[in-house]
């Protein structure tokens, strides 16, 4: 009974996630053996409204991302159903998982625009940040005495092939054209604030705080006050967590 109830209850939910389900393809075929007895028309219902739940949470969090997808859209939200059956309820989470889905896809059908590819990982970055951040308290002094440092865990540090921060400051038009070139760009929640910011980085400091992963003793890296101004300015942004 343990095993005919646990096969029941996987077989609804394949259903319920299923193109077959939320797109009707399966409209007019029999249920599998154990859900025979279940209304269907209320089965359909139900997967269309757990769909459009979960695509809301993920436009919500990609929002331009859906924008730049244009008439790509319905068929690209088909394919992603049919790989990518839903498995958490969490926005960020189906927000990952499309996102991961895109990835794949580009590898095969280069992004159209090019830069969109940008945008999804920068909307991403945003809401991983924001969803991580914690309320910032003070920070010690840089130069005091036993003073260390490290990236801040919740900073994303993003390698870019487009000038996408236009789009993220006066928001997205489908006709604009980002430019191509190569940028370092940096997401983080600057000190008195509660809401992630982004940053472009000289190649110098970003390729910097790519190596401060772990605890640096300020000590060990000489009396250079262009360093301490630096860190300070870093630590201001979001970008550098401070110790002692």
């Amino acid at each position: 009974m343990t095993i005919r109830l646990l096969e029941r209850q996987i077989n609804l939910l394949e259903y319920l996630t299923s193109v077959g389900a939320i797109f009707g393809d399966d409209a007019n075929r029999p249920l599998k053996q154990g859900l025979q007895g279940i209304d269907q028309a209320s089965l359909r219902l139900e997967a269309c409204f757990s769909h459009e739940k979960r695509m809301e949470k993920i436009v919500a969090t990609l929002p331009r991302t859906f924008q730049l997808l244009k008439d790509d859209r319905p068929g690209i939200v088909r394919e992603f159903v049919e790989a990518c059956p839903s498995v958490d309820i969490r926005r960020i989470e189906n927000a990952r998982q499309f996102h991961g889905f895109m990835c794949t896809r580009w590898q095969a059908h280069p992004p159209e625009p090019p830069y969109l590819r940008d945008v999804a990982s920068c909307e991403l970055a945003i809401a991983s940040v924001r969803i991580r951040d914690k309320a910032q308290t003070s920070q010690p002094a840089i130069s005091g005495q036993g003073a260390r440092f490290r990236r801040h865990p919740d900073a994303v540090l993003l390698r870019c092939a487009y000038d996408i921060r236009p789009l993220f400051e006066r928001g997205v038009d489908t006709d604009d054209v980002a430019e191509r070139r190569d940028v370092t760009l940096a997401i983080a929640v600057p000190s008195r604030s509660d809401q992630p910011a982004i940053f472009e980085l000289s190649p110098p400091v970003f390729a910097l705080l790519e190596e401060l992963s772990s605890w640096t003793d300020r000590a060990g890296l000489g009396s250079q006050a262009e360093l301490d101004e630096l860190m300070v300015d870093l630590a201001k942004h979001g970008l550098l967590e401070v110790g002692s």
